[in-house]
């Protein structure tokens, strides 16, 4: 059963699925705000760790990428580029 947990990381506070897979014996962990991003961890704490520091990288490469970053929590995160275009990540 996939349980929602709300992670709080430098960049704002996502939300975080984590579940436990009883044959594998490792917890899995997906962030909705980052489609495509699944890691595993060997506890709950651990899983909630690899959450947050999987949630700043993914920032960070939105960052390099002059791309701003909203958070579940509406704030959004990141250097506004004063003229031109610039891309939203949610």
């Amino acid at each position: 059963m996939k349980r929602k947990y709300q992670i709080k990381t430098k960049y704002g506070v996502f939300e975080a699925l984590i579940w436990l897979d009883k044959r594998e014996k490792v917890y899995f962990v997906s962030v909705p705000a980052f489609p495509g991003v699944l890691t595993e961890a060997r506890s709950l704490a651990e899983a909630k760790k690899y959450a947050s520091e999987v949630i700043e990288l993914q920032c960070l490469a939105a960052f390099d990428d002059k791309k701003i970053v909203v958070d579940d929590r509406q704030h959004a995160h990141g250097k506004a580029i004063r003229s031109g275009a610039f891309s939203l990540m949610a």
